[in-house]
């Protein structure tokens, strides 16, 4: 039930048992009443007055308020005496708190008596709670690099380092060497090449910023360490005090950031200089107008995907990707054709080779000139460079492969000899890239194709990378001197002759490499001939 009140009335009353006032109305005197005496005044109210009509809409009458409160005083004038003295009626509250009570309060007798109570109590103020400490984010505390076995036993500065220095370089079978298969000074410049061209970002906490070389120094070793040795991300934590994830992020970053770079290693003669550098090599054991070897290695797929298995399935009882590389005398890496599945052979896979196809097209290499012997034992110039191959190749003038079912002594004989022993050299290369990198020789354990072509780009870039350091000697086993059957063919001699896909090709083909057979001969009893570079 709602109680009903009248715009213009107004209660102004005191009571002074209770010592919170509450205020109603507005009144220049500043009267103040009690809450009980306002429930008084409700009730009274309620009984005396009409409801108000429905729709609570008031009544358009005016009210009159002397008619309703007449007899107001009569009954509550003895109780309600508004001409009291406030002062006297309130002098009775000294007795209550034993002394007299003023109206006027000083704080700072209030504030001390206060203070001395809470003082008395010891519980009344409010203890400030402790704050409970924030856990951490992590899990774990990254550990400092600086504590790895591998900073402290190679990288530290100091005399650990000059001493990982002079080893490496100088001991190619030592404990740095078999990790990491560079010596240390190839590390730094790998390294230097990464931070330089923005392939390690600088990190953003302060923590990595101070030891941010000595990280992607350690991140490298790693990657070498993973394509060296073949092992597992895993092992990497314990060795480089790197989480493995982070090793693992890292080393797709450094094979994509080599393959990038792969036009500084991996490139063919770019100008008349370098061609006729690569040609002197092959002249020099009696093949003019060579510039470089071609074959196709196959490489196991671990992890070759069930739907691609029949077809990555070749001449190996296992899945397996083919490459074809061109490389010179010196066992670079010219050029890089692949990946292809393991099905397809070397007379498929050299028709969309596009190098071969430059070394056909290009002016370079068809308008270059070389000298040889004409059979009469003079001096003649001919035109065009051409690659040395096994006879599983197409019967091309630019791929010259050695004679089958000849007699060693005859001079076809003693040229597929020949060839066979300088051919070696791509043979060797393969050798060479396989064992240094043992990822390569284990077989890929990615599923991915783009994944396996990029390590194996990576391992013949870093091959051409450090050819400086590879030993120079003057014994070439079986390499310029015809060896006959030596028992050591890496591929075997082949009997049955490719099918000729063009005739005018294969006449040109038989043309040069008869040539060659005659130049051989005139070699031999002649000697090389002077300015044929």
């Amino acid at each position: 039930m709602c109680a009903y009140r009248r715009p213009d009335f107004h209660v102004y009353t005191c009571a002074y048992r209770h010592k919170s006032y509450r205020r109603i109305g507005q009144n220049p005197n500043h009267q103040y009443t009690t809450a009980a005496a306002h429930r008084a005044l409700i009730e009274f109210e309620l009984m005396s007055s009409t409801p108000p009509p429905a729709g609570n809409s008031f009544p358009s009458t005016e009210f009159n308020f002397g008619a309703d409160f007449g007899d107001f005083g009569g009954d509550f004038g003895a109780s309600f005496d508004f001409g009291a003295d406030f002062g006297a009626l309130f002098d009775n509250f000294g007795d209550f708190f034993g002394g007299s009570v003023t109206s006027d309060f000083e704080v700072g007798s209030f504030g001390s008596s206060y203070d001395d109570m809470s003082d008395r109590s010891g519980h009344s103020r409010r203890q400030r709670r402790r704050r409970r400490r924030r856990r951490s984010n992590r899990l774990f505390r990254v550990e400092s690099v600086k504590h790895s076995s591998w900073y402290r036993n190679f990288t530290a500065p100091g005399e650990t380092r000059d001493l990982t220095h002079e080893l490496s370089s100088s001991d190619r079978f030592g404990e740095f060497r078999h990790y990491f298969r560079m010596p240390l000074s190839k590390v730094e410049e790998l390294t230097d090449k990464l931070i330089t061209r923005g392939y390690v970002r600088l990190p953003r906490t302060r923590f990595r910023q101070a030891e941010f070389r000595e990280r992607t120094e350690l991140l490298v070793m790693a990657s070498l360490y993973l394509l060296g040795t073949g092992a597992a991300f895993r092992s990497c934590r314990s060795l480089c005090s790197i989480c493995t994830s982070e090793v693992r992020k890292f080393f797709y970053v450094f094979l994509d950031a080599i393959v990038d770079m792969k036009d500084e290693y991996v490139y063919m003669p770019r100008n008349i200089t370098e061609l006729n550098h690569v040609s002197g090599c092959y002249g020099e054991v009696g093949l003019p107008g060579c510039c470089g070897s071609v074959d196709v290695v196959h490489v196991k797929w671990a992890n070759c995907p069930a739907g691609d298995f029949n077809r990555a399935k070749g001449k190996e009882t296992f899945p397996s990707l083919g490459f074809e590389c061109i490389t010179d005398f010196n066992r670079r890496v010219l050029s890089i054709y692949g990946p292809h599945f393991g099905s397809r052979n070397d007379m498929d896979i050299v028709k969309t080779d596009e190098y071969v196809h430059r070394i056909r097209s290009k002016r370079l290499f068809r308008n270059a000139q070389w000298l040889c012997y004409h059979p009469n034992g003079n001096v003649r110039q001919e035109n065009g460079m051409y690659l040395i191959c096994d006879n599983g190749y197409l019967r091309w003038p630019t791929t010259i492969c050695p004679f089958t079912r000849t007699s060693i002594s005859s001079p076809e004989g003693y040229f597929s000899t020949n060839i066979e022993s300088v051919r070696k050299d791509v043979e060797c290369t393969f050798g060479i890239i396989k064992k240094r990198w043992r990822i390569l020789n284990n077989g890929f354990f990615q599923r991915d194709i783009e994944k396996c072509e990029k390590i194996f780009v990576t391992c013949c870039c870093l091959n051409n990378f450090m050819l400086d350091l590879m030993e120079q000697t003057n014994v070439r086993v079986g390499r310029g001197s015809p060896m006959g059957d030596d028992g050591i063919w890496l591929s075997g001699p082949r009997d049955v002759e490719p099918e000729e896909t063009d005739r005018l090709l294969s006449t040109q083909f038989d043309q040069r490499r008869n040539l060659l057979v005659n130049h051989l001969h005139m070699f031999r009893l002649k000697g090389n001939i002077s300015g044929m570079n």
